[in-house]
């Protein structure tokens, strides 16, 4: 929704400080295995391998999961002649359980449904045909030959494609770092990053969502896979009892070879948890609309009729059902056990080698402040998200109030900040005469995505002026690591502080370039001195957010003027003198003119487009819920078109 890049700005640019996060305390450093690889942050002299040796000591962890892959399983070529093949081309080393187990298991998910019949031979027979596989392959390319090489290479892309896709925040360096520590098994790679950026138990690597989803067909197609949808299907597949005894006792028994029965019985499990649960159809009959659906149970497949949902002689009001069906059982990768005890194992290695690194990482140059900010950056935009999703349709003076001044900073949780610190500058900070923001009405919708991006920068911008400033001596990466703590929540840590009555908001409205830093500071502090007020402003946003209904913002807008109209009656206050804004010349006034006739005619042009797609859906998927614009809030112009936007189901 946002793309592209905006220099962060303020009175404190984040950019310019750097720091250790190490605190004293080994368990809270984050980090290590990060900077521990880098060379901006490491001494010179430290022996570990740089940046450019870790994608080759990937490969070279794989090339070991595939030999020993090929040794486990034993599998005669003659009985299954498509397992090698397989083996060495398009069974990559990625999914749910550790490298070997994902490798037999994308083996045997890639097999055709119907199998060679198995001949009858001894498992002495089976072994020394697969070797003298492996031997004739070896004699025919020479004695330098790697039959895993190429297939090793494609499965550390396709590792290293997942991390940087499904986390959006590490580079391509960092994420063979975290996998190279990690012996290349993606589950505890995933740990170690999500160490790094304080994610909490409850976000744990969800194979069926699409976020999961994304990152598996991202990866698979960079590594070139023949079948990028095995992938989902192998990570979030969930197994029966009797499935997860027989793949525990198989795939983790290394004294235990697979045999061609084994096999089976696991590709038999495979491809049953794979097969849709339901596939149906929608026919035009001289009745009406029919549906047909085949269940797939484990006595076969049964076609059912259902009544039409719509007929000739149907009434005004037609009741639409709908049924999910999914598979019941133990998701597969419970059989991967111990990784907490990994994950540790893993930290305390790095946490003995901390001393190799530099008094104060590199700043700039350091890749994990650069991933916390980016991390932080995308916090910031899902709020933005949430809170637009509780608007209906805002005037363009509300949308223009957010773009200026709705930063996620003040002494409220971050969600209501954005909507508070709008309205006050809409309502107490605007310089715009009343008659001035009516004509901005239909100027609602954003067409470029780098409006919300600086909005997003310079809202961290604030956050971590603030965070600093109830903490002084901490590092501007300590400041980061407790945003990602508290996602971006700083109520507790505003509340707890020494001085609460002199806390500095007006310099974290100063670094995030609010246009009346004093005025809004004086309005943070005035809540955070007066809870009642604040439960008050704070009781209309979360009864939108959790009930779903759309925010009173007049109501809020009411409360905030009278709150405001209560503090400039104190004596004290003195009004702020604003500069009067500065006339344009003709030409001036030309150009602003021509950019707001381009501005209304790309506007209506793509809110006519969206709003035809979204009808058109609508014809088609009638049981579903209708689908209606409010207001765009992103549109990135690509070589296919346009990619909004915000829509909300009716």
């Amino acid at each position: 929704m946002a793309s592209g890049s905006a220099s962060s700005g303020g009175s404190v640019p984040l950019g310019s400080l750097s720091g250790s996060t190490s605190s004293g305390d080994s368990s809270s450093r984050r980090g290590l295995i990060s900077c521990l690889h880098s060379l901006n942050c490491r001494h010179e002299y430290a022996p570990l391998p740089h940046d450019d040796d870790l994608c080759q000591a990937t490969r070279k962890l794989i090339v070991g999961h595939y030999d020993e892959a090929f040794r486990r399983l034993r599998l005669p070529c003659k009985a299954m002649p498509d397992l090698y093949g397989l083996l060495s081309t398009d069974s990559l080393c990625i999914g749910p359980l550790d490298p070997v187990s994902n490798i037999i298991l994308n083996t045997l998910a890639l097999l055709p449904t119907t199998l060679v019949e198995v001949e009858a031979k001894t498992e002495s027979d089976e072994a020394e045909s697969d070797d003298e596989s492996m031997r004739s392959k070896r004699k025919r390319h020479g004695p330098g030959f790697d039959p895993w090489h190429e297939v090793a290479c494609r499965s550390a892309q396709s590792l290293m494609a997942f991390l940087v896709a499904y986390f959006g925040c590490i580079n391509e360096a960092q994420a063979f770092r975290y996998l190279y520590r990690a012996g290349a098994n993606l589950l505890l790679a995933v740990m170690l990053v999500q160490h790094d950026l304080y994610h909490t138990k409850e976000e744990a690597l969800d194979p069926e969502s699409d976020r999961t989803k994304a990152a598996l067909k991202l990866a698979a197609t960079s590594a070139g896979h023949c079948s990028p949808a095995i992938f989902a299907q192998v990570m979030a597949i969930r197994l029966k009892q009797g499935d997860l005894d027989l793949f525990n006792q198989h795939l983790f028994s290394a004294n235990d070879p697979l045999t061609a029965e084994d096999a089976h019985e696991i590709h038999r499990g495979l491809h049953m948890m794979m097969t849709p649960m339901c596939v149906a159809n929608i026919s035009n009959s001289k009745d009406g609309l029919v549906v047909h659906a085949r269940h797939n149970l484990d006595d076969g497949a049964i076609w059912s009729e259902t009544k039409p949902l719509v007929s000739s002689s149907a009434a005004a009001h037609t009741r639409i059902t709908s049924t999910t069906f999914r598979c019941d059982g133990t998701a597969i990768s419970s059989l991967q056990s111990g990784l907490p005890s990994k994950l540790q194992d893993c930290l305390t290695i790095a946490d003995f080698q901390k001393h190799i690194l530099i008094a104060s990482c590199g700043g700039d140059n350091c890749d994990y402040l650069r991933s916390l900010k980016m991390y932080l950056y995308g916090m910031i935009h899902n709020l933005y998200v949430q809170a637009f999703k509780m608007l209906r349709a805002p005037s363009g003076s509300t949308m223009r109030s957010i773009l200026m001044a709705g930063h996620c900073y003040g002494p409220c949780d971050p969600l209501s900040n954005i909507i508070i610190n709008s309205v006050w500058h809409e309502t107490c900070g605007s310089v715009l005469p009343a008659s001035d923001r009516m004509m901005l009405k239909e100027y609602n919708d954003i067409l470029d995505p780098l409006s919300l991006l600086r909005l997003v920068v310079r809202s961290l911008e604030g956050l971590a002026n603030l965070a600093l400033s109830v903490d002084p001596q901490s590092s501007i990466a300590r400041a980061l690591e407790k945003l990602c703590s508290a996602r971006c929540d700083l109520v507790d840590m505003l509340s707890s502080a020494p001085k609460i009555d002199e806390i500095p908001f007006h310099e974290a409205a100063m670094a995030a370039r609010q246009p009346l830093p004093l005025q809004l500071g004086e309005f943070h502090r005035m809540l955070l001195l007066n809870p009642e007020a604040r439960k008050l402003l704070v009781s209309h946003i979360t009864k939108a957010q959790t009930s779903g209904v759309v925010l009173f913002y007049d109501k809020i807008r009411e409360d905030v003027v009278a709150l405001w109209r209560v503090y400039k009656a104190a004596p004290w206050y003195q009004p702020p003198v604003q500069a009067p804004a500065p006339e344009l010349s003709v030409e001036a006034l030309r150009r602003v003119s021509d950019m707001r006739s381009q501005y209304e005619y790309w506007r209506s042009w793509l809110r006519s487009k969206i709003e035809q797609v979204l009808k058109d859906y609508t014809d088609h998927h009638f049981w579903g819920p209708k689908y209606e614009l409010d207001f765009i809030i992103g549109a990135d112009q690509r070589q296919e078109g346009y990619a909004p936007s915000l829509i909300r189901a009716t």
